[in-house]
């Protein structure tokens, strides 16, 4: 059963302010009623929606109506409804939404976008009626749903989990970050305190990361993983990266062979360095100490080119088609699944791919790997 947040009974739009004149007619339907932005996120539910669900507009936020989806149903719909936002095609949806009460029961979603002067979408404007109570109807979607309901699983957890860790995420490495700078700025104190913070702040860390990580995974399986292209200097972030990364690994060479510069390309400056520390950290991982880890930067036929060379264990011919799938792990040369959940490579193929570009491996069994990064120039 969904708690309730505060007033219900209001329909408003989700910045807290009142429905505009175009949401005014949704604001007194019986029925519950919603607008979106063109990309698919929520800004608008009415009164009736709110009522029915027991919670209030901010609880439904972008996605945070998918929460109150049956969770049979969830990774479906969620499909369908980025199918539409996609092609612009109406939306049409049958599945089970949870009441105040707790309690679920069938409904029928239909969404279309309106346009502009132009024929440029500005919104999405939707209802949900609901279904009259069939036993024959629910069986007949039964099949659909089993079909559905292990990757919802996976889907649901993986949103929800990585949304709501944030937040207590944040505080707790601002806390840790504070403790560990009155410490520093001590003189004297325990050593062994000290450790003990370094520590906290160091695995509240890698546990962000991770977070985020998982957040992605959410975001691509649902269509919501965005970048923002700018003209950017690759050699200068490459760079950048490298000689940042160089200290977290004392037992490890990084060693970059730049052989541009001012290698200028389109891409999400942010994105684009999680994409190479990935790389840089799992080339690492795999590498034994002392072994040296080069990247390299270069122009080919219009394109820039990074490559991420180690020495390390190398990767199967069998493994190396599946490297970019969710969830996949290589396994060691004793035959053991090496650590790792598996959605590294996932991700960065999927922000390789937002940014027109592609990523590729060449490997050999006990002779190392190399990933290489290729992105069109400007």
């Amino acid at each position: 059963m969904h708690s309730t947040y505060g007033s219900h009974t209001n329909g408003v739009a989700l910045n807290g302010t009142q429905p505009d004149a175009e949401f005014q007619m949704l604001a007194n339907l019986p029925a519950m009623a919603f607008a979106s932005r063109p990309d698919g996120s929520w800004n608008y539910v009415n009164p009736a929606f709110c009522t029915y669900t027991g919670s209030n507009a901010e609880a439904l936020t972008g996605l945070g109506w998918a929460a109150f989806v049956f969770a049979d149903d969830r990774a479906m719909m969620l499909r369908q409804w980025q199918s539409s936002i996609r092609s612009g095609s109406p939306f049409v949806s049958e599945h089970r939404l949870c009441a105040a009460d707790g309690s679920y029961r069938w409904q029928r979603t239909e969404a279309s976008p309106q346009h502009n002067a132009l024929g440029v979408c500005i919104r999405w404007v939707g209802i949900t009626t609901p279904l009259a109570d069939d036993p024959l109807l629910a069986a007949k979607r039964a099949p659909d749903l089993a079909a559905e309901s292990h990757q919802d699983v996976s889907d649901g957890i993986l949103a929800i989990a990585a949304h709501e860790l944030r937040g207590p995420l944040t505080v707790l490495l601002g806390q840790a970050r504070l403790l560990q700078r009155r410490m520093n700025a001590r003189t004297g104190g325990n050593p062994s305190d000290r450790r003990a913070v370094d520590l906290l702040v160091d695995q509240t860390l890698r546990l962000n990361a991770l977070t985020h990580v998982l957040l992605d995974v959410a975001q691509i399986d649902h269509g919501y993983l965005r970048v923002t292209l700018t003209a950017l200097d690759l050699s200068e972030l490459v760079q950048r990266v490298v000689r940042e990364l160089q200290p977290t690994f004392p037992n490890h060479i990084l060693r970059l062979r730049n052989d541009t510069e001012g290698l200028s390309v389109m891409g999400d400056a942010l994105r684009l360095e999680q994409v190479l520390q990935n790389l840089i950290q799992n080339a690492v991982k795999y590498s034994p100490d002392g072994i040296e880890v080069l990247i390299t930067l270069f122009a080919h036929r219009e394109q820039a080119v990074i490559t991420v060379r180690d020495h390390g264990q190398g990767i199967s011919a069998e493994a190396q088609p599946h490297l970019f799938q969710r969830f996949f792990r290589v396994k060691s040369n004793n035959g053991n699944v090496l650590s790792g959940l598996g959605i590294g490579l996932y991700v960065c193929k999927a922000l390789m791919d937002l940014h027109n570009g592609r990523i590729e491996v060449e490997s050999v069994e006990k002779e190392g790997s190399t990933f290489t990064l290729i992105l069109p120039q400007m």
